[in-house]
């Protein structure tokens, strides 16, 4: 007896000769463009939708949809209230701390943005690049590449040898992502331009460097569960003051971000010392943790301002406007007092 395959057939194209043409509403490319949003995003893309979606927008249509009959057109003030409520109350949690954080890389240094678990790896990683590749200090281009260098080196040892060839890709797509440019200008015309002229986003480069690690990672059988993340050397001084070296994975995403922020502050101070290398390596990465301990000290305690504010513009009118076109029905149902002593006679 002779099975045969099954296969999927999907619907007869003929069927799309019975809709208008211009007149089909797809849903497809919002749909993954939400889910790669998320994706790209991670936990604050997440949430951020999730609260968009589930809370914001429902509460505000609600709010505005709120007693219509009855006033004979939209509650603009209740609707008002829900939407700057939902926006102080979901949003501002991730929004104030990035604010500050913003404002700390303008103001101080884009190192302002990296972990000191992580400027504590690029200390070490850029003592190795300095060292054993004779670089200058002010030449950033030189600084760049052999860093990408150094950091590949360190991830990719003699225990990767299924595909080694990934990592020259790796090491290309890593440097194409440090110097690529990409403005607002560009996120807002690729708005109006089809999906083959858009302009590449640093956000594709990323996933494009994180499908090549996971690739290396598989193939070698290396971070099965967190196959988009590469080890690093991590070098810590315990309490006896003695030096330790251990292996801790990043996040490759993330880990991206982290060497474009850190490099840029890097050059761009390294261009106006007068320090030597080593004097200048050690203060520029003491500062940089100076920096963002404070940072988080500033984030938390706007944060907890602005919580303490929160209720004082909970309500943004005096009166409920939820309460908006009940208000007469309630008053007109409702009996006077010389009514009521009139029953009481009786």
């Amino acid at each position: 007896m002779k099975v045969n395959s099954v296969k999927y057939t999907g619907p007869s194209q003929n069927n799309n000769n019975l809709r208008s043409p211009g007149k089909n509403p797809s849903f497809g490319n919002l749909a993954v463009g939400l889910a790669t949003f998320i994706e790209n995003n991670g936990f604050l893309g997440e949430f951020l939708t999730i609260d968009t979606c589930g809370m914001m927008a429902p509460r505000t249509i609600q709010g505005y949809t709120r007693n219509m009959k009855e006033l004979g057109r939209p509650n603009y003030k209740a609707g008002r209230e829900e939407l700057v409520r939902e926006l102080l109350s979901g949003p501002a949690y991730f929004y104030v701390p990035l604010s500050v954080l913003t404002l700390a890389g303008f103001l101080r240094g884009k190192s302002a943005k990296v972990e000191t678990k992580v400027i504590s790896t690029f200390k070490s990683l850029m003592k190795n690049t300095l060292t054993g590749n004779a670089v200058k200090l002010k030449d950033a281009e030189s600084v760049r590449t052999n860093f990408v260098k150094t950091v590949l080196s360190d991830a990719f040892k003699a225990d990767y040898k299924n595909q080694i060839n990934l990592v020259d890709d790796l090491e290309k797509k890593m440097n194409e992502y440090l110097t690529y440019k990409y403005s607002l200008k560009d996120k807002i015309s690729n708005m109006f331009k089809k999906k083959a002229d858009r302009k590449i986003s640093h956000s594709a480069l990323r996933a494009e460097i994180e499908k090549l690690v996971t690739k290396l990672n598989k193939a070698n059988g290396k971070l099965l569960d967190n196959a988009d993340c590469i080890e690093l050397t991590v070098e810590t001084v315990n309490k006896q003051g003695v030096a330790e070296k251990s292996r801790r994975a990043f996040n490759v995403n993330s880990l991206m971000k982290d060497v474009s922020n850190y490099l840029d502050d890097f050059s761009s101070k390294a261009k106006r010392t007068k320090k030597d290398q080593d004097t200048f390596v050690e203060k520029f990465h003491r500062n940089a943790k100076d920096l963002r301990n404070i940072t988080n000290i500033l984030a938390v305690s706007a944060l907890s301002a602005f919580l303490m504010i929160i209720p004082k513009i909970y309500q943004t009118d005096k009166t409920f406007p939820g309460k908006d076109g009940l208000t007469t029905n309630t008053n007109s149902n409702a009996q006077t007092p010389e009514e009521n002593k009139e029953k009481e006679g009786v």
